[in-house]
């Protein structure tokens, strides 16, 4: 934990989703909330979309990050400012030709209702 998802709108140029991830996954790490072995990040790209009326061609990033409960408020504030710092710093959104929305949200899960085992190899 924590999990990281980004959804992006298909009609960004450029964009590598995999590169974000990284730089996100070394932010989450330069916390100190978090340990680079358990982040688990991962992008969809969203084909069909629609923001607002449709009435003006933009595009968006949104990342969810899952983070277990028992951090306090001042912890998910300090990731949170860190994921989105990091998002709105990428240099191929900042170069795109239309607006991009960019947005970090935090979602916090019960530890209780949270199970977890790595399976190692056998090889």
């Amino acid at each position: 934990m924590p999990h990281v998802v980004i959804d992006y709108s298909a009609n960004l140029e450029n964009f590598e989703p995999k590169q974000l991830l990284l730089k996100i996954n070394h932010a989450l790490v330069e916390t100190g909330y978090c340990q680079a072995i358990d982040i688990k990040s991962r992008a969809h790209k969203d084909d069909v979309f629609v923001i607002g009326l449709d009435t003006e061609q933009q595009a968006y990033v949104h990342v969810k990050v899952y983070l277990l409960s028992g951090r306090n408020q001042q912890q998910k504030t300090e990731i949170g400012q860190k994921v989105f710092e990091t998002l709105v710093a990428d240099q191929v959104l900042n170069q795109q030709k239309i607006s991009v929305q960019s947005c970090v949200e935090l979602i916090e899960m019960p530890k209780q209702d949270y199970f977890k085992q790595v399976i190692k190899s056998q090889f």
